[in-house]
């Protein structure tokens, strides 16, 4: 199968996407197909492809150059995005020898998918990280803006032949939002299997770079320390589980919160909080390794339009996870299905409070969790498995009609 491989952003930008590219297109190619990628290059902070991708047989790349634009510059850059299409599409007429589309999702996919609809016609997968406008519905955004936005991605999901989503809450989300139930189809975010994520204590980079006692019960939050982030529901936990000698809070990571944090800690005098700073990439099956019980915490109505992509990884890890997260999602009701972890009301300190001292005190329950979160990661959540997926989901619209 020859796949035309669509991304708004390149390698060269540092980009959420750019690891599930290279692992995308690395497994395409080791399954037996051909890939042309199409990509932008903007800040030049990386190659221009991985090295993992480069002289590989069966790859070919059109990379176009782009202007860096602020971000708080959203009609420029809006429209920088737009223009982009218009290029693009040049380059994919070129390449007719593709069978199928990948299409990754961005602002303005509307005009990528509208232009391959009339001037390439080969059957597209729409790749959907996060339902957009979603949860954008309960900002305050004018409410004409809101129903354009609505009215363009309508139009994506009727133009596409298959829409690929993270989670089983994305697909009542997508299809509340018209989306043709048929055409939506599940793969889930993954851990790369081609990496080590069992990393006893003795070997632990991280453990060793902050001699970090093994004598102590490990709650860990991992990850920007951002506005995204309630620190005062951490605080709360903190001072409630204060008592508790054997428990460590752990904050690894940076943001603009994160003083904050910090000073309220020292000024109430807590000793059970340890803050550490962002880690290397190549370092985050260490950092994961080193928590007992890991916590993802969620805004409100997150999970409904997208899903916490660390999720694989802390299970293929071994840990037990606390996720703070609306209690009627499907996300909630699969991990309790599945008995991965523990579901917490979203900003509830005493609950999550709650949910650790338990899990600190039942080890039996805790290593019950981590093993049914390994084995589920193993059979469900790793790059093989769901690489798999995408490309039977592009060989379904490949033979014709919906996956």
């Amino acid at each position: 199968m020859n796949i035309l491989y669509i991304t708004m952003d390149g390698f060269d930008t540092a980009s959420p996407n750019n690891q599930m590219a290279e692992q995308l297109i690395d497994g395409f190619l080791k399954l037996g197909n051909r890939v042309h990628l199409i990509q932008s290059e903007r800040k030049h902070t990386y190659d221009v492809l991985p090295g993992t991708l480069v002289g590989r047989d069966g790859l070919t790349v059109d990379t176009l150059s782009r202007k860096v634009i602020d971000k708080s510059n959203f009609v420029v850059r809006y429209l920088d995005e737009a223009k982009y299409a218009f290029q693009m599409i040049s380059y994919a007429i070129k390449r007719r020898d593709f069978d199928v589309v990948f299409l990754q999702s961005c602002p303005t996919v509307f005009f990528q998918e509208a232009l391959l609809k009339l001037f390439v016609r080969k059957p597209v997968l729409y790749n959907v990280y996060d339902v957009w406008p979603g949860q954008t519905k309960s900002l305050n955004i004018n409410k004409m803006v809101y129903a354009g936005m609505d009215l363009l991605s309508r139009a994506v999901y009727r133009m596409s032949s298959a829409v690929v989503v993270l989670s089983e809450d994305m697909v009542e989300a997508c299809a509340d939002a018209g989306c043709p139930r048929p055409r939506l189809h599940i793969v889930p975010p993954w851990f790369d299997d081609r990496r080590n994520y069992d990393i006893p204590w003795e070997k632990n980079r991280f453990v060793k770079k902050f001699d970090i006692s093994h004598d102590k019960f490990y709650v860990q939050f991992a990850g920007s320390v951002g506005l995204q982030f309630n620190w005062k529901t951490m605080f709360e936990v903190a001072k409630l589980l204060r008592d508790e000698p054997d428990i460590v809070v752990q904050i690894i990571g940076d943001g603009c919160v994160k003083k904050d944090f910090m000073d309220a800690v020292d000024a109430e005098g807590l000793t059970n909080v340890a803050f550490y700073p962002l880690q290397p990439v190549d370092m985050v099956p260490d950092v994961y390794s080193t928590g007992d019980v890991c916590l993802i915490p969620l805004r409100r109505e997150v999970i409904y339009t997208g899903t916490p992509s660390k999720m694989p990884i802390l299970l293929a890890c071994g840990k037990a996870i606390v996720s703070s997260v609306e209690k009627d999602s499907l996300y909630a009701a699969m991990v309790e299905r599945e008995d991965l972890g523990v579901c917490v009301e979203i900003d509830n300190a005493e609950e999550l409070a709650t949910a650790i001292r338990t899990l600190h005190g039942d080890p039996e329950r805790l290593t019950r969790l981590c093993e049914h979160g390994r084995a589920y990661a193993r059979e469900n959540l790793s790059r093989t498995v769901c690489v798999k997926r995408m490309e039977q989901v592009l060989e379904g619209i490949r033979r014709g009609g919906e996956a």
